[in-house]
């Protein structure tokens, strides 16, 4: 199609005048149609009184925000009709908008109008179902209400979609509770939910929430969450509360029967050793080769099997455990080892230390040279305020001069009882 121009014959200086003074009205209504918003929320955003406010109304009275500024202006004044007012203006020029409703509501129930403060918690909920500002504000409306149960709803709907105030919703619901309910009715009850939960609880360092989403989650059955669980079990064993990490773990990994055994694995049957939670941890030194040995056992088909080839000073702890115990209980440590070549004055035994600072609180015999299967024991008490210790393979460095180290030396059946 062929470009085409519109050409306005301007035959008298008159005609020409006319066109400019049109082009210069036209330009000057386009500008005020740009400006007058631009102006407005400008007064607006820096108003300190409600006379600053009235004046960004004045120049764009079209504005609902312009308008809901002022509302809230004038309800902290205690002038609820003219907030009012302002809240209704701006409802008509927005009427799809949900957060003026709400302010109607908020004013309604200060006005002692409960009803209306019903119906419009009802009408703001049907314009803007998923927005979690007025599910807050209906919330809070609905306790001033003395609606519990409708309170609890909409704190439910916060707690599962917004990380930033699930910690706020979840402290006034559970304050909300009565003393024979449960926290966990406060969250989901789909699965999916209360993963996502768990993982914002632990991401925003929130650990009551995340202990009542795991036992909500643990409710449902398995499968449970593999990677939200093991950084709920990490988290639980930083702050040492060891029956409540084994519960854990013993959902997310299935191991060896224990019976009353409290050390997880302490005949090394399992194919493998994971290296976090509650099994076996293995930190890799110079000189020290760790490995299931499935040829020699004292019990079962597997042992733990220590090489060394190393320098008289070594000292390793490069095996360890964490361990669940009972505060203040008398425990017996026992293990069987059995060792050869390994020709030194320090040989290798078996600690059990406080995670924290490595305080020694019993430790066995040591084993060293060439010998069959023997026992390895000690007795420990626990102190009252402590439920997770940690179980370690220790050989401190020779306090006398001797040659480097050579030999093997295997552990098996370590119990805890």
């Amino acid at each position: 199609m062929n470009n085409q121009a519109l050409l306005i014959r301007l035959e008298s200086r008159r005609s020409r005048a006319l066109v400019v003074a049109l082009a210069l009205v036209v330009a000057g209504a386009l500008a005020c149609v740009i400006v007058r918003p631009v102006v407005a929320q400008r007064l607006a955003m820096n108003a300190t009184s409600t006379e600053d406010l009235t004046r960004a109304a004045a120049w764009d009275p079209n504005d609902p925000a312009v308008h809901i500024w002022l509302g809230h202006a004038y309800e902290r004044q205690g002038d609820l009709d003219r907030a009012r007012a302002r809240f209704e203006e701006a409802r008509r020029l927005r009427p799809s908008e949900a957060y003026p409703v709400m302010q109607l509501g908020l004013l309604a129930e200060r006005r002692r109008d409960p009803q209306a403060a019903r119906d419009a918690i009802r009408t703001a909920l049907a314009l803007d179902p998923h927005n979690v500002a007025i599910r807050w504000d209906a919330a809070l409306l609905a306790l001033r209400l003395d609606d519990r149960e409708q309170a609890l709803d909409h704190l439910r709907y916060v707690l599962a979609v917004d990380p930033a105030q699930r910690d706020a919703a979840f402290q006034l619901g559970r304050a909300l509770l009565r003393p024979d309910e449960d926290s966990q009715i406060l969250l989901p009850s789909d699965p999916d939910g209360l993963t996502t939960i768990l993982t914002a609880a632990l991401e925003h360092d929130d650990l009551p929430l995340a202990n009542v989403a795991w036992a909500r989650r643990v409710s449902l059955g398995p499968p449970f969450p593999g990677d939200a669980g093991r950084r709920y079990l990490q988290r639980l064993l930083e702050d040492g509360e060891g029956p409540a990490a084994r519960a854990v773990w013993s959902r997310l990994i299935r191991g060896p029967a224990t019976d009353d055994n409290a050390v997880w694995n302490g005949g090394f049957e399992a194919d493998r050793l994971l290296g976090w939670g509650f099994d076996w941890r293995i930190q890799r030194v110079w000189g020290v080769d760790v490995a299931l040995d499935s040829l020699v056992a004292a019990r079962g088909r597997r042992s733990l099997r220590l090489t060394f080839n190393s320098f008289p000073t070594l000292d390793f702890a490069g095996v360890s455990q964490l361990v669940a115990v009972e505060p203040g209980r008398e425990y017996q440590l026992e293990a069987q080892a059995r060792a050869s070549g390994f020709a030194t004055r320090s040989g290798v035994k078996l600690e059990v230390v406080l995670p924290e600072d490595m305080v020694t609180l019993a430790e066995t015999s040591a084993i060293a040279g060439t010998t069959e299967w023997i026992p390895l024991t000690a007795s420990v008490r626990i102190p009252d305020d402590t439920s997770l210790v940690m179980l370690r393979v220790r050989r401190e460095r020779s306090a006398a001069p001797e040659g480097n180290l050579g030999g093997k030396v295997w552990i098996d059946e370590v119990s805890l009882r």
